[in-house]
C-alpha cells in the first residue's frame, strides 16, 4: 500500500489536560490535531492514559496490509507508552459506523484488530491498546464473518443425460439458482446419480423407495462439511461445499428424488465460524477453522432450536445463546460482538430455502450402435509372413500388425489354433488366416483398450481404422476418408455426422 506523506506535515500538540475522574485516578489526555487518515472528514486522534504513564504519539503511514473483512475508517497514529496501565486512545470518526458493521481498531500493521466502542457523544471510536505501535479507525463487516465462500461453479455435466445400451437416462435442466446441480453417469445397465450443494444452508434428501443407501459422499476442504460427514445426526444432511452420489438398477427408474432445506444446523455453524474468524482477527484463536467438536455441537444445537416460524432473528439469537456450551472461539470478548451483531452474522442464510424435486427418467433409444469384439472365425484367404509390431490402430494386447509381400495388415489377432497363426480382418465377414515366421512381439493375452478398428456405417459403407496422423478411417468405396474418431455420446455412435450401424472393436 502506498505510503501517506500528509501525516509527516501535521503538527502534534503536547497539551497535558488533568481530568480528575473519581476513583478511576488522574488521566493524561495527549491530542493529536490532524489526522493520518487521507479522509478529509476525520477529524484527530486523543490518548488517554493514567497518571505515571509516559505516552508519545506521533503521526503514522497507513497500514501496510488490509486487514481482512475490515475497512478503515477515522484517523490513525504511531504511539509509544510504558510504566503504567494501557492506555485508551480515541479516534474521532465522521460519523456512525453504518448498520452491518462494528467499530475496531486496526493495529499490527493491518494484521490484528482491537475489540471497540462507538461513543455517539463525541462521535468517536474507543479502545484500550494493550500494546504500542501504529492505531487506525476501521469497520468489521459482520456479514462477512458468517458468509462462507462462492458456490462452486456450476459443474459441466449438470443437466446432462447419459446412455448405455441404448437406455438414456434424464435428469432435466436445472434452473440457475437451483439449490443442488445434478449429474448422472450410466453403464452396465446402472446410473450414477451425483447432487452437489449449489446453497448456504443443508438438505435433507429424500431418495425415492428401494434405492440404496448412497456410495459416497464428499465435501470441500475447508468446510464445515469435512467433520460433520462423520458425524451421526449431521452426515445424512447434504452441507454446502458437499456431493452424494447414488448408484441405481435402471429397473429402478424412473423416480423421483426430493430435497427439504434444514436451516438450524447451519445456523449453529454459521454462528461458530464467524466466533473463530473473529477470534482470530483479535488474535484470540489461530487457524485453521473452529474445532470439529465445536462445530459438530453447535450443529446440534441448531437443529435443536430452529422451529419454523418464528422470526429469523430470535432463533439466532436463541441458538447463540446455546452455543456457549459448545464453547466457540474468543470468550466474552467475540459473544458480545456476534450477540450485538447477530442478524449480519447469519444474513448469508436468512433467505428463503425452497424445497426441490428432481424428476430421474429414462427412455429407450430407438436407434443404437451395436458394439462387437472381434473374435477369429473361418477365414477367406490364406497368406505367410511376419508380425514384426503390435497394432497401431486396436489397443488389444492380441492385435499385431503384419506384413505379407507388400500387403500391410493391421490389426491381426492371435486366435484359435496353431500358435504361429493370426487372423487379419479385411471387412466384417472376410478375413486372411496369415501363418507368420519369428516371435510376436509380446505374446497374446486378454486386455488392452478395444478402440473401433471397423465401422459399418448405417449407409452400408465399410470403413477399416488407418495407422496415420491425418486420417481416421479408410471406406470400401475407394473415395470416401473420415477423420478423427467416432462419437460415443450417445447410443447413436456417428463419425462426421455419419450414423454407426455396427462398431468391430
Amino acid at each position: 500500500m502506498a505510503t501517506n506523506e500528509r501525516p509527516a506535515r501535521l503538527a502534534l500538540t503536547a497539551a497535558v489536560v488533568v481530568l480528575l475522574l473519581g476513583a478511576t485516578g488522574v488521566l493524561v489526555r495527549q491530542q493529536f490535531s490532524g489526522t493520518a487518515s487521507a479522509d478529509p472528514g476525520t477529524a484527530g486522534v486523543e490518548v488517554l492514559a493514567q497518571a505515571g504513564t509516559r505516552v508519545s504519539m506521533r503521526p503514522a503511514p497507513e497500514p501496510d496490509v488490509a486487514a481482512p473483512m475490515t475497512r478503515r475508517f477515522g484517523g490513525g497514529a504511531e504511539l509509544s507508552f510504558d510504566g503504567g496501565p494501557s492506555p485508551r486512545v480515541r479516534i474521532l470518526v465522521p460519523a456512525a459506523p453504518p448498520p452491518g458493521f462494528a467499530p475496531v481498531v486496526i493495529t499490527g500493521n493491518g494484521a490484528r484488530l482491537v475489540p471497540a466502542t462507538y461513543d455517539g457523544a463525541t462521535r468517536s471510536i474507543v479502545a484500550e491498546l494493550a500494546h504500542p505501535g501504529g492505531f487506525w479507525g476501521g469497520l468489521l463487516d459482520l456479514a462477512a464473518l458468517g458468509r462462507d465462500a462462492e458456490p462452486a461453479p456450476r459443474p459441466d455435466c449438470a443437466g446432462r443425460t447419459a446412455s448405455s445400451a441404448g437406455v438414456t437416462v434424464d435428469v432435466g435442466k436445472p434452473a440457475p439458482q437451483a439449490p443442488v446441480w445434478v449429474c448422472v453417469t450410466a453403464g452396465n445397465g446402472r446410473a450414477t446419480v451425483t447432487l452437489t450443494s449449489n446453497s448456504s444452508v443443508p438438505y435433507r434428501i429424500v431418495p425415492p423407495p428401494g434405492w440404496p443407501a448412497p456410495g459416497t459422499r464428499t465435501a470441500a476442504a475447508g468446510t464445515p462439511a469435512v467433520p460433520l460427514l462423520g458425524h451421526p445426526r449431521q452426515r445424512d444432511l447434504l452441507w454446502p461445499g458437499a456431493g452424494v452420489a447414488y448408484d441405481v438398477p435402471f429397473g429402478l427408474l424412473p423416480a423421483s428424488i426430493h430435497g427439504q432445506a434444514e436451516p438450524g444446523p447451519a445456523l449453529g455453524t454459521t454462528l461458530a465460524t464467524a466466533a473463530h474468524r473473529a477470534a482470530v482477527l483479535f488474535g484470540l484463536a489461530g487457524d485453521p477453522g473452529p474445532a470439529a467438536g465445536v462445530l459438530t455441537c453447535a450443529a446440534d444445537a441448531g437443529a435443536a432450536r430452529y422451529p419454523p416460524g418464528r422470526p429469523f432473528a430470535d432463533v439466532a439469537a436463541d441458538v447463540w445463546a446455546a452455543l456457549e456450551p459448545c464453547h466457540p472461539d474468543g470468550g466474552v470478548v467475540v459473544r458480545r460482538l456476534v450477540a450485538a451483531g447477530i442478524g449480519p452474522v447469519t444474513s448469508s442464510i436468512a433467505g428463503a430455502s425452497p424445497a426441490f424435486e428432481i424428476p430421474v427418467t429414462t427412455s429407450r433409444a430407438q436407434r443404437f450402435t451395436q458394439t462387437v469384439e472381434y473374435r477369429p472365425r473361418a477365414a477367406t484367404a490364406r497368406a505367410s509372413g511376419t508380425c514384426a509390431t503390435v497394432s497401431a490402430v486396436s489397443g488389444r494386447l492380441d492385435a499385431y500388425r503384419c506384413t505379407t509381400g507388400g500387403t500391410t495388415y493391421d490389426p491381426c489377432f492371435a486366435g484359435p489354433g496353431p500358435q504361429s497363426q493370426v487372423w487379419c480382418p479385411t471387412s466384417a465377414t472376410k478375413a486372411v488366416q496369415l501363418t507368420y515366421t519369428g516371435a510376436l512381439p509380446s505374446p497374446p493375452r486378454p486386455g488392452g483398450t478395444a478402440d473401433p478398428f471397423l465401422l459399418v456405417l448405417e449407409n452400408g459403407l465399410q470403413c477399416t481404422a488407418v495407422a496415420t496422423s491425418d486420417v481416421g478411417y479408410a471406406c470400401s468405396d475407394g473415395r470416401t476418408v473420415l477423420h478423427g474418431l467416432p462419437d460415443t455420446s450417445g447410443p447413436m455412435w456417428t463419425i462426421e455426422t455419419l450414423a454407426i450401424a455396427k462398431a468391430y472393436a
